[in-house]
């Protein structure tokens, strides 16, 4: 608001105030002594100046503000920040209070959990608050384009198993839909409903998804089992399957031990053919001592050659990037290299904003922010600060929080 010059006589002051309460600006907004506020957190009202003080050293101002609702305040400052977004003040005066002022939408204390992961959309509550609940929710499942995260397209698990509901909309309800004859439902045999308490659901599942059996016989050969099957993958019932990681570094592929709970150990497993691999050749063991990993990956991953025929080469091929046993090579993929402000390997992209970097299980979260396992993709908060949390970042592709078969 513009104000006339605050003259010493009492008189000129009263005046020169009146004038310019009638005043309007000359780009266009109309000030006056009060303005309604934009309805959803986002105008200012307009503001009054009082006069106090006096004396020969010039007068004092302190700026008001009279809101919409007819009473006066004075602003204290901006309301965008995590301090004064949960102090319960209209600090800025525009008539909305923390959480309800849109300024504050992207503080801490306001930003709503994301709801589109298996876990939260099968939990029963309205995680982002916006009054729907799971797969009504389109962040879970959205039936217009029938994509959505697994929990939400089929009928997976042992509660809707259960619940005499055909929760998929495929015309068949519980045992009679093949959906329920997986790998983790328990509360079915095959057509056939098998009576379990609701509280040992999740301890039967879980063991069925950790026996090394294909105990729904599906897949050719071996088949898929426990978490290499979708059911036990999807299933949110399964918190096994949370834990497993990826059976693709020399150590993990050469420890006898079946990391990714897939049920298949080392070279059996294909995630064990990588170019970043030396410890197998195609599903036969080579024995190599670890200290050697790292010369022999790195000599591997730098020969020029495709040497596992995916089209990707060395540096291109992520399973010399993501690898702990490459930390010689300059990919763009080390805690150093992801924060020395350089773009190492010439793509345009520097540090953190290279996916060489960003979705790097060993380059440290204190150096670029992760969002990559299973328990970062499901928190609902959007860790690595791209703006995308959980299912929606496309680093989450492929855990089981985010496993879904969209067509």
């Amino acid at each position: 608001m513009k104000t006339a010059p605050i003259a010493l006589l009492a008189l000129a002051t009263i005046t020169s105030a009146f004038v310019a309460c009638g005043d309007s600006s000359s780009d266009g907004e109309t000030a006056g002594p009060s303005s309604s506020s934009s309805s959803g957190g986002g105008s200012t009202t307009s503001g009054t100046t009082t006069t106090s003080g006096g004396g020969e050293g010039g007068a004092t101002t302190s700026s008001t503000t009279t809101t919409s609702t007819g009473t006066t305040c004075t602003p204290t400052g901006d309301e965008d920040t995590a301090e004064a977004c949960d102090d319960g003040l209209d600090n800025d005066c525009d008539d909305f209070v923390d959480c309800n002022d849109f300024d504050c939408s992207n503080t801490a204390p306001c930003i709503k959990p994301a709801e589109n992961s298996n876990i939260r959309c099968f939990d029963g509550l309205d995680n982002d608050e916006d009054g729907k609940i799971d797969c009504e929710d389109t962040d879970c499942y959205n039936p217009a384009n029938q994509r959505g995260v697994y929990v939400c397209q089929r009928e997976t698990t042992n509660k809707d198993c259960s619940d005499n509901a055909d929760n998929d909309g495929d015309g068949m309800i519980d045992c009679a839909d093949p959906d329920c004859q997986g790998e983790s439902i328990v509360v079915c045999n095959g057509t056939t409903p098998v009576n379990v308490p609701a509280a040992q659901f999740a301890t039967l599942a879980n063991a069925r998804c950790s026996n090394g059996l294909n105990d729904d016989g599906n897949g050719m050969g071996a088949g898929f089992i426990d978490c290499g099957d979708n059911s036990c993958r999807g299933n949110p019932e399964v918190a096994h399957c949370y834990n497993a990681v990826r059976e693709a570094t020399n150590e993990r592929c050469a420890d006898g031990l079946d990391n990714d709970f897939d049920g298949r150990i080392d070279c059996a497993d294909t995630d064990c053919r990588g170019e970043g691999i030396v410890v197998c050749n195609g599903a036969t063991p080579v024995v190599v001592d670890p200290a050697q990993y790292g010369t022999l990956t790195a000599a591997r991953c730098s020969n020029g050659i495709d040497d596992n025929n995916n089209n990707f080469t060395d540096c291109a091929d992520f399973s010399c990037v993501f690898s702990p046993d490459t930390t010689s090579l300059v990919c763009e993929h080390t805690d150093a290299q992801c924060m020395d402000g350089v773009d190492n390997n010439s793509n345009n992209f520097i540090d953190c904003n290279d996916n060489n970097c960003r979705n790097n299980p060993f380059v440290s979260a204190a150096v670029c922010a992760h969002e990559l396992t299973p328990a970062e993709c499901s928190d609902g908060l959007d860790n690595n600060g791209n703006g995308f949390a959980d299912c929606r970042d496309n680093s989450c592709n492929g855990t089981a929080a985010c496993f879904n078969v969209n067509p």
